[in-house]
C-alpha cells in the first residue's frame, strides 16, 4: 500500500495537463523568452528560427523549446513550415489595421464605463506623460505610453476587458517599438496626451474620447506609413 506521503510527491510533480510540472515550467519560460526576443526586435520578423542554436541560447532541450515555439505561432507571433521550420512572422500591414481600431474601442469602453473617476487620475497621468517626454530610448518610450494608457482605464473593474486589451498590448509591442523610435512621433503622441488630459479637465468628456480615438488613428496611419502601407 502506497504511503500517503508518496502519494502527496507524486500528485505534486505533475500539472493539471497531466505532464510533469518541470517540464510546464520549462515550456512557459521559454514561451516568455521567445516572446520577449520577438516583441523587443532580438528576433527580426523574417528571421528562421535554428532550433538547434536557440536550445544552446535559452539553455533547454529541443522538445520543450518546440512547444513554446507552437504556443507562439498559436500568438501569431511565429509560423511553421514542415520544409523551413519555424519563422518569426514578419511586420503586417493587416495586423495594424485590424489590431488598433479593436484596441481603441476596448480601451474607450473600458474609460466610459469609469468615467466618473477619471478625474481623480489626471495628476497622475500629467505626471507620467511629463515622463514619456523625457524618455530618451523607444523601450522606455513605450514601457511610459502603455503606463499611461493603462493608468486612464485602471478604474475599470471589468477584468475581462481588461485580459483582451494586455493581450492586445503585448502582440502590437513589435510596432509600438518602431513607431517609439521616431522621436517626431512620439512628441506628437505626447501632445495628443495633453489634448485627452485638458478635454476631462474641463469636464468634456466627449472630445475627451474623440482625443483617444485620434491618438489611436494617428498611430495607426503613422505605422502604415512607415510600411508604405497608407
Amino acid at each position: 500500500m502506497p504511503r500517503i506521503g508518496t502519494d502527496r510527491k507524486s500528485a505534486n510533480s505533475t500539472s493539471s495537463s497531466g505532464r510533469p510540472a518541470g517540464t510546464s515550467r520549462v515550456r512557459q519560460r521559454l514561451t516568455v523568452s521567445l516572446r520577449n526576443l520577438i516583441v523587443e526586435g532580438g528576433l527580426k520578423g523574417g528571421q528562421k528560427l535554428n532550433e538547434l542554436e536557440l536550445s544552446r541560447r535559452l539553455k533547454a532541450s529541443r522538445t520543450p523549446l518546440r512547444e513554446a515555439l507552437l504556443q507562439l505561432e498559436q500568438e501569431g507571433l511565429v509560423r511553421s513550415d514542415m520544409r523551413r521550420g519555424f519563422t518569426v512572422e514578419p511586420l503586417s500591414a493587416r495586423e495594424i489595421r485590424e489590431s488598433y481600431p479593436v484596441l481603441c474601442a476596448l480601451e474607450c469602453l473600458a474609460v466610459r464605463s469609469s468615467i466618473l473617476f477619471v478625474a481623480q487620475l489626471l495628476p497622475e497621468l500629467a505626471r507620467i506623460n511629463a515622463q514619456f517626454a523625457r524618455a530618451r530610448s523607444p523601450q522606455r518610450a513605450l514601457d511610459l505610453d502603455t503606463l499611461w494608457h493603462d493608468t486612464l482605464m485602471s478604474q475599470s473593474k471589468n477584468a475581462r476587458l481588461a485580459a483582451i486589451v494586455a493581450n492586445l498590448r503585448r502582440a502590437i509591442r513589435r510596432y509600438e517599438l518602431v513607431f517609439m523610435s521616431d522621436r517626431s512621433l512620439t512628441a506628437h503622441s505626447v501632445r495628443q496626451h495633453r489634448t485627452i488630459i485638458a478635454a476631462f479637465r474641463r469636464g468634456d468628456e466627449e472630445d475627451a474620447i474623440a482625443a483617444l480615438g485620434d491618438n489611436y488613428q494617428f498611430g495607426m496611419q503613422a505605422l502604415l506609413r512607415n510600411m508604405n502601407e497608407e
